[in-house]
């Protein structure tokens, strides 16, 4: 057993409703679920279409995805094919090298580095006008880094990291010291 297993469940909270995605499936095939409580579920309960909640995920419910998300998850719990995976106690391992998260955080262009779990998160430091989910400060240092293969996702300027549960330290360490690198070229351009 993984724990914690969700972000609630780290926070200590029990969501109305949360959303899971990406992960479930190790990133092989599109999936994603939606899961309420029976109050949330019931109040959109009823014979009338105008009741319903005629919203959802694009990839819920198809077979292929719930299929592979089945293995998958059996897979990311199994010590024998998750070597991630601490004995004592079933806990994930760190997939972040630590000294490198710290080293990239003290980036002169790195505002601040979340890491947790498979998750690496890195806000670019911006002015006012380059902040926000529609900047496109960080086009540039993402360029950078497909040349080296690795494929970010942006949110502005938050830049995002993400690994699978299974995914070695040592690939992490090589994703990290490639950013490092490329957080300086991208500072003197």
């Amino acid at each position: 057993m993984i724990l914690p297993k969700t972000t609630a469940e780290l926070l200590g909270c029990k969501p109305d409703i949360a959303c899971f995605a990406k992960l479930m499936t190790g990133g092989m095939i599109p999936l994603a679920v939606t899961l309420a409580t029976d109050a949330v579920f019931d109040s959109f309960s009823g014979d009338s279409k105008l009741k319903a909640l005629l919203h959802g995920h694009s990839y819920s419910a198809h077979a292929m995805g719930c299929a592979t998300a089945a293995k998958a998850i059996e897979w990311f719990k199994d010590i024998e094919t998750n070597h991630n995976i601490i004995p004592q106690g079933g806990i994930l391992r760190e997939l972040w090298d630590e000294e490198l998260v710290q080293k990239i955080s003290c980036h002169s262009v790195v505002q601040r580095v979340v890491v947790l779990g498979t998750l690496f998160a890195l806000e670019l430091k911006v002015d006012a006008s380059n902040s926000g989910y529609a900047s496109l400060y960080a086009k540039s240092l993402l360029e950078m880094l497909r040349e080296d293969g690795i494929f970010m996702r942006p949110l502005g300027n938050v830049v995002y990291l993400m690994c699978g549960p299974c995914t070695s330290p040592e690939i992490c360490r090589e994703l990290l010291s490639k950013l490092y690198k490329r957080l300086g070229e991208f500072n003197r351009a």
